[in-house]
């Protein structure tokens, strides 16, 4: 009696176990092509999504590398003004430091020695005057010599008025040497500045190479998402395929458990029978 309740226990068993296994796998094959037209929705809505994404991402680069373009065409120009400047103001300090020394030095060399000059004459016109002033006073000579304003006067006059130029070019000099002097410290500022500008325009010409490096992965990746939608369905298919391969392999492997499980059952019937017959 043990051994019939416990044959006919596990052929129960085994039958609602094989049963639940049929149910599950049926339910699966099922419930795997139910959803697959809304799982494909979700996953080309993603898909689209990161493309859009991607897209929009791609002009946001477009745009910003055209400003890194027009940021260095502004830089070319920048760079071009200032060699020119570079040239332009070497002239002119070149030409300051010339006029520093004709001025400061030349000139007012020239203008002393004039002054020299003229006061010499002086001396020598008032010499003149006065030699002139005696013989007009000789009355049998009848010469006439009274001028408004005697040579020596006016040439003493003009040597002085001459006083304070020299003083005036050498300062003058000296300003035109100072400012000659700037004008190179400021050369030499906007060629440094030249070269710093020139430098940054190499940085942003290597962040245009790294956005066009970023710009060729997001179109590889654009593609790979439309190469990935386009394939959906085909590969769902076969996702689905695959699994309903398996569930169906499960549920055969139900029915040979269902089988075993009734075979119990009927087994443990003919035994009892035979054992019946055997009695009598």
């Amino acid at each position: 009696m043990k051994s019939k309740i416990s044959y006919t226990t596990l052929g129960k068993i085994l039958i609602v176990l094989s049963s639940l296994g049929l149910i599950f796998s049926i339910a699966g094959i099922i419930l795997s092509w139910v959803i697959k037209p809304g799982f494909q929705r979700g996953l080309s809505g993603i898909s689209e999504s990161i493309e859009d994404t991607l897209t929009n991402t791609d002009q946001g680069l477009i745009v910003l590398d055209s400003a890194l373009d027009n940021v260095n065409a502004n830089l070319d120009i920048i760079i071009s003004t200032f060699d020119n400047l570079d040239g332009t103001l070497n002239d002119i300090s070149s030409s300051m430091e010339s006029s520093a020394v004709l001025v400061g030095d030349d000139l007012r060399q020239t203008l002393i020695e004039t002054q020299v000059a003229l006061s010499s004459a002086a001396t020598s016109a008032e010499l003149i005057d006065r030699t002139l002033s005696i013989i007009a006073a000789i009355p049998f000579l009848g010469a006439k010599y009274q001028p408004e304003v005697p040579l020596h006067t006016s040439l003493d006059s003009v040597a002085s008025s001459m006083n304070d130029i020299p003083e005036s070019l050498e300062t003058m000099g000296i300003s035109l040497s100072d400012t000659s002097e700037g004008l190179i410290l400021l050369n030499d500022n906007l060629s440094e500045l030249s070269n710093d500008m020139s430098k940054f325009e190499t940085d942003l010409e290597d962040a245009q190479d790294i956005l066009g490096e970023y710009r060729r992965i997001i179109e590889d990746t654009e593609n790979q998402v439309r190469t990935f939608n386009k394939d959906l369905p085909r590969n769902l298919i076969l996702v689905n395929l695959f699994i309903t391969g398996i569930l169906f392999s499960l549920g055969i492997a139900q029915f040979i458990t269902l089988f075993q499980g009734i075979a119990f059952i009927e087994g443990e019937k003919r035994v009892v029978n035979l054992a019946d017959i055997s009695r009598e």
